[in-house]
């Protein structure tokens, strides 16, 4: 099962550094994570031996000779499984790659096939793992909150994320801070009508998008009104 702040990372907003761009078809402008960065981040949350990726199969699709390169394609199935939880997300992506040396050519294309299996296996882990990218190239989080989680009492001893719990990644947006400040008030005053006003309020002006500290505006207003309750 994932901890608190494993649960809190998966739903913050991607960080834009994190994002590598290439130009795709027609011109377009393609967002896309790096593969060594997934497995960077595989570590981040999940410690470095909670996870682990192994290559179910590696088929030869295709060899010819172009010129003076040889022309390999790959398919390759992986699984990507992480321990602690039992989950694993199967995967499989074709790489190719035209190369002089034929053995650096599949090489090449296993790798390539590889690293893609990975990321669309990784990608089932939401926002932070790419995501977010298939929505126009978006750094926002797509999921917000997951109803199991909700459903499921804290565990006794773990306390609550306070409102002013602090991620990094993408920066604060305009007014944020504002409308932090009057949650925490509300907060404080043990104030749910107040809270949920506040959430109508939000809605209505159309912030709850904006980002404060890494997290957006609704996704910390639910944590103020769920700490409240539960001071009751």
């Amino acid at each position: 099962m994932l901890n608190e702040q494993q649960y809190q990372q998966l739903l913050k907003p991607l960080n834009p550094s994190r994002v590598a761009k290439r130009q795709g078809g027609g011109g377009r402008s393609l967002s896309y994570l790096e593969a060594w960065d997934v497995k960077a981040h595989l570590n981040r949350i999940f410690g470095f031996l909670n996870w682990s990726w192994d290559v179910l199969s590696a088929e030869l699709m295709f060899e010819s000779i172009n010129g003076d390169k040889t022309v390999v394609g790959y398919k390759v199935v992986g699984q990507l499984r992480l321990h602690a939880t039992g989950a694993t997300y199967t995967e499989a992506a074709v790489g190719s790659a035209n190369l002089p040396q034929r053995g650096e050519a599949h090489d090449m294309a296993v790798k390539t096939a590889e690293s893609d299996a990975l990321k669309r296996a990784a990608i089932n882990l939401g926002t932070q793992f790419g995501l977010s990218l298939y929505d126009n190239g978006s750094l926002k989080d797509v999921i917000g909150r997951t109803l199991d989680r909700d459903t499921v009492s804290q565990p006794e001893g773990e306390p609550e994320p306070a409102v002013t719990d602090v991620s990094d990644g993408v920066p604060d947006s305009e007014g944020a801070e504002e409308w932090i400040g009057a949650m925490k008030g509300m907060v404080g005053e043990k104030n749910v009508p107040g809270l949920l006003e506040l959430k109508k309020k939000m809605t209505e002006e159309k912030v709850t998008e904006n980002t404060y500290q890494g997290m957006t505006l609704a996704r910390w207003l639910d944590k103020a009104i769920a700490s409240v309750g539960k001071g009751k």
